[in-house]
């Protein structure tokens, strides 16, 4: 897991056939894990492939760095959707009934 600004980055790795690697960027906020028992996160597929594990980490740690940096606002609403889907944070706009 790596801290960038408010948020973890968590990378899911896949050994791909013909020798490669491919990699998942899950996003979650710092805050969230000091208050709640579930923490909501964004799943992202940056379309990385690469030769090595290492080389495909590395290439998933630099878009999300880029991502968090650039488009803060879509990782934020992506989180929200994460957590309306398992019913434990209801998101900010719609009133629970």
């Amino acid at each position: 897991m790596y801290s960038v600004g408010d948020y973890f980055i968590e990378c899911l790795m896949e050994h791909r056939p013909g020798d490669g690697w491919t990699a998942l960027a899950r996003i979650s906020r710092r805050d969230d894990y000091r208050k709640a028992q579930h923490v909501p996160k964004a799943l992202f597929h940056p379309a990385i492939e690469r030769h090595t594990r290492h080389d495909a980490e590395r290439a998933a740690v630099q878009w999300a760095r880029a991502k968090v940096s650039l488009h803060r606002e879509e990782i934020e609403r992506a989180i929200e959707r994460a957590g309306s889907r398992t019913g434990k944070h209801a998101p900010r706009d719609i009133p629970r009934v």
